[in-house]
């Protein structure tokens, strides 16, 4: 028997959706003050509670917009390599066969391993940061790329030759627009991967930037771990808030491809 779902309204999704987060809250605090209960141990109320301090503080207002920008410079340089190298190996042969290989090499690499490499190459900031980042985002933006690209209507292409379009010409006007909704899911894929590699990257090499620097300074001192937890939890709300703004972006622009898809 074949389940039917029918589809949810935007305000009943959100109300399930707010439902989960404050249950899940709920059982982890009733988890952290009875059967766990440990200090140091983060307890959802008094984290909640140390929003208020957290966002009165103004360096952490900047650590937020140094982790955004290295953010946004990760995620175009990604968006461009991906594009170039995904068509390129899409569209021709050779490209494939060229690199083939080195995509394959480095796509296993964490990218977090290559930033204190990074950073003595390039010294401590926001360039080396903004590339271990995009290390780890270009690859599905590369292969949706390449895919896509791979699979573009071959009668479209034909069309176009007929009409006397070299084959530039055809990746350019009749490839490359067909290929780029499936390019954007590769972005909002990366988009999200960029800021969990960023805040990681931070903890790891930041040298004391970004939100990441400022969760490791903090927990350093140990003088207000709910302050530490809060910050975390801004992050992944960040994370959500993209993730949410990119789903939206899709669905807007890129929504006929679904029927394509069916």
């Amino acid at each position: 028997m074949k389940l039917i779902h029918e589809p949810l309204s935007i305000r009943r999704q959100a109300v399930l959706g707010a439902a989960g987060v404050v249950g899940s809250a709920l059982v982890v605090e009733v988890l952290m003050r009875t059967v766990v209960s440990k200090d140091g141990l983060p307890v959802p109320s008094r984290v909640l509670g140390s929003l208020g301090s957290l966002f009165a503080d103004a360096s952490f207002w900047r650590a937020v917009g140094f982790t955004l920008a290295e953010w946004v410079l990760a995620l175009v340089m990604a968006t461009v390599l991906g594009v170039v190298v995904g068509a390129s190996m899409g569209a021709s042969r050779m490209a494939m066969i060229t690199f083939e290989l080195p995509v394959e090499a480095f796509r296993v690499l964490p990218s977090i391993a290559l930033g204190p490499i990074l950073v003595l190459l390039l010294g401590q900031g926001m360039l080396p940061l903004s590339i271990t980042v995009a290390l780890a985002c270009v690859w599905p933006i590369l292969l949706n790329t390449m895919y896509a690209v791979r699979g573009a209507d071959t009668t479209a292409i034909q069309t176009a030759r007929s009409f006397g379009l070299s084959r530039a010409a055809v990746v350019r006007r009749v490839v490359l627009p067909a290929a780029l909704p499936f390019t954007f899911t590769g972005v909002r894929v990366a988009a999200s991967i960029g800021l969990i590699v960023a805040v990681s990257a931070e903890l790891i090499v930041g040298g004391g930037s970004g939100i990441g620097g400022y969760i490791l300074l903090n927990s350093a001192n140990a003088t207000d771990l709910d302050l530490v937890y809060a910050a975390t939890l801004v992050a992944g709300v960040l994370g959500v808030v993209v993730s949410t703004l990119m789903s939206v972006v899709d669905a807007r622009v890129f929504g006929w491809k679904k029927g394509l898809a069916q």
